[in-house]
């Protein structure tokens, strides 16, 4: 069974890091096993970028998924180490973003979609209760609230709206 953190915690990350949402939709039925491999080649390219510290890869949490589309979230350490992986010939996703772009996706039957932020050091905010280490909170470093102090200062606890008593809700 999961471990749930019970106490208000936050996450913290030394330095910048990078988040990329990404994501596929299946826009015709026939595409559909296209879709289907394309789904198979993210997992073991996730699989194959967890297995290596030092691809810079801290990690993804599936975003959503339905029957027609699906997203991912990812952690990453840096904009270099995202250029080196999606540009390196001799790793998964060069041959398969061509495979993608040469008959993956010439009808439109198949969509793909990415958003990539760059998080500057300190500059976001987080919170969890009552769940087990998810996102940001599992892939970089979990802390009591009482005990974190950078961000954006939305968790202080002068400010922070909360119950005044944890023990009560259970």
């Amino acid at each position: 069974m999961v471990s749930i953190n019970r106490g208000r915690m936050a996450a913290e990350i030394d330095g910048e890091y990078v988040v990329y949402i990404n994501g596929m939709r299946l826009n015709r039925l026939r595409a559909l096993p296209r879709y289907l491999y394309a789904g198979i080649q993210a997992g073991r390219i996730f699989k194959r970028l967890e297995a290596d510290p030092d691809s810079g890869f801290l990690g993804y949490l599936p975003a959503y998924m339905s029957p027609r589309s699906g997203a991912a979230i990812q952690y990453w350490r840096s904009l270099e180490d995202i250029r080196r992986f999606a540009q390196d010939p001799d790793d998964r996703h060069v041959p398969v973003w061509r495979w993608y772009n040469e008959a993956g996706g010439n009808d439109g039957g198949l969509g793909f979609w990415a958003e990539l932020y760059v998080v500057k050091d300190g500059s976001f905010e987080t919170f969890y209760r009552n769940v087990p280490p998810i996102g940001l909170g599992e892939h970089g470093s979990l802390v009591p609230m009482t005990t974190h102090r950078r961000g954006l200062g939305l968790s202080d606890e002068e400010t922070a709206v909360h119950p005044a008593d944890d023990t009560n809700n259970g």
